[in-house]
């Protein structure tokens, strides 16, 4: 599993209620759930033990499996995680990112090129379109999307802790919008002939 697998798991509380909750770390999220340093039930509802965990990918993909095992009658929570462990398991191991390292692979396997060629192609595009963008170039692949700079406006802001004003000074920062061809390979839909 990749490091940033996220989990259900399904903890028993010492009045004999349940908790459901995700994490990519169980043991350590279990350690503060006992520290009381946990989720705001586990403080009044001190974990006694845990009964399952399940492997689901990405935070998005727990989040809906934990809202999900939290609708479902206690009875059926249990076997909700253990059914979900059991489907993960028989499911081929795939991360659900691409590397650099795996990236130049792809691409030397689609050109037919060795990996040493597609490392150095791949490296002289990133440098080309870094350098252009900021020297305030934009680079358009068609299909693919455009890469430019954009100026953002001094502006004022909120420390999200205190609530405070903050002045964010004016800075140029790099933008990719996605081309219609890109847009809908992603969205899984034929591109439509011009």
């Amino acid at each position: 599993m990749s490091a940033r697998t996220w989990f259900v798991y399904l903890l028993e509380c010492v009045d004999g209620s349940f908790y459901t909750g995700i994490a990519t770390d169980v043991a350590a999220r279990l350690a503060a759930h006992e520290a009381a340093k946990g989720a705001r039930y586990t403080r009044s509802h001190k974990p006694l033990r845990l009964l399952a965990s399940a492997p689901v990918g990405s935070k998005s993909q727990a989040l809906k499996a934990e809202l999900a095992i939290k609708r479902l009658p206690k009875e059926q929570k249990l076997l909700a995680v253990q059914s979900l462990a059991s489907q993960i398991s028989h499911q081929p191991e795939r991360s659900p990112s691409m590397n650099k390292s795996e990236l130049i692979e792809a691409i030397a396997q689609s050109a037919e090129l060795t990996k040493a060629d597609a490392e150095r192609a791949l490296n002289a595009t990133i440098e080309t379109v870094v350098n252009a963008v900021a020297k305030g170039d934009t680079v358009t692949l068609l299909g693919f999307g455009t890469f430019k700079s954009v100026m953002r406006a001094a502006r004022t802001g909120r420390n999200p802790a205190t609530g405070a004003a903050l002045k964010i000074a004016a800075s140029t920062s790099p933008k990719f919008t996605a081309g219609a061809t890109f847009k809908t390979a992603v969205a899984g839909k034929k591109a439509k002939n011009k």
